[in-house]
């Protein structure tokens, strides 16, 4: 069984499982992981068209001899200037793939990072009045990027609008959203949930 480390909260206590909050940090598997999940996100929508698509160039632009000019066949020619172009780069497909375990254990160490430097801590989001004080606070200090980790509709629908605070919830958040914030809020009720997911239940 693994063993398990205390944190205090103004209302209860969490135990947490140090296979998802105390992982050494690896750079390379962090930049592997988060480079998929870069290349992933573009859309691969370059487009041009080819000497096919062009307009103009319905006949030959002169005669093949006699001009001391190069013979051309057509103005839609890639040599020639508003010609199509030879190697189009319509619909390229940047998609890779990564297995679970790498990303579930880049996640693991993102938080383990966060928690070492004390960029993140847990809290009881667990009704009207607490996430509404928690919204509250972030606003006093609202150009810092904040990563709530919640599973509560209630949290998105109160959090939702306000600048620089991005809701996400346990079995979706992954190393890139703890990358790209300043702090870390999770929601002490889906602490479990977390750890049953990047760690596969062991």
């Amino acid at each position: 069984m693994a063993e398990t480390k205390k944190t205090t909260t103004e209302k209860k206590e969490v135990k947490l499982n140090p296979k998802v909050w105390e992982v050494p940090y690896n750079q390379d598997l962090i930049s592997q992981v988060i480079y998929v999940y870069l290349s992933n996100e573009r859309k691969g929508s370059a487009s041009a068209k080819t000497r096919g698509e062009v307009s103009g160039g319905g006949r030959k632009p002169w005669r093949q001899k006699g001009t001391g000019r190069a013979r051309h066949g057509s103005i839609r020619s890639p040599l020639w200037t508003k010609g199509g172009v030879t190697f189009v780069p319509d619909f390229r497909n940047w998609k890779k793939k990564i297995n679970k375990r790498m990303k579930n254990k880049a996640t693991s160490i993102m938080f383990s990072e966060r928690l070492r430097n004390k960029e993140l801590i847990f809290s009881d989001i667990d009704s009207k009045k607490e996430y509404k004080k928690l919204r509250e606070s972030l606003m006093k200090n609202i150009e810092r990027k904040t990563l709530i980790v919640s599973s509560d509709d209630k949290v998105a629908q109160a959090m939702g609008n306000v600048k620089n605070i991005n809701v996400v919830m346990a079995e979706k958040v992954n190393a890139k959203h703890l990358l790209d914030c300043k702090q870390v809020i999770v929601d002490n009720e889906i602490v479990k949930v977390l750890e049953e997911r990047l760690t596969n239940g062991k």
